[in-house]
């Protein structure tokens, strides 16, 4: 249970998680414009039903497109609530190699999580 405080102790701030998200509901829903994936995001426990900052997602879904992780087109046939066409985002095979790359790192860092959880533990 966390103790009430504005501190990144509470995991809140681990932006870099949200590339190994997005892939991931990428890889198992396909093809998906932003809002859509807004949703999926918040779908996660760790978002407790709340979409995390819009703009942020978007600027980190430029960023991995421009990383070759994801490609986008622009879906004429869907528009947003001012009209404007929405723009759909597919996972590229550089990016389901990326994903392939995180379950490594993130099993790493759970092993490493563990054990320091562990000496935290001891130490209260």
């Amino acid at each position: 249970m966390y103790i009430e405080m504005d501190c990144a102790c509470k995991g809140r701030n681990l932006d870099k998680l949200l590339q190994p998200l997005i892939l991931c509901i990428l890889a198992e829903g396909g093809s998906m414009h932003g809002f859509a994936i807004l949703k999926e995001i918040a779908k996660n426990k760790r978002f407790d039903g709340k979409a995390p900052d819009a703009t942020g997602v978007y600027r980190y879904l430029k960023k991995m497109e421009g990383s070759g992780l994801l490609v986008s087109e622009w879906d004429m046939g869907s528009v947003d609530e001012n009209g404007k066409p929405k723009r759909v985002f597919t996972i590229t095979d550089k990016g389901r190699a990326c994903l392939g790359n995180w379950a490594v790192a993130l099993t790493d860092y759970c092993d490493y999580i563990s054990g320091l959880v562990d000496s935290i533990n001891k130490n209260l």
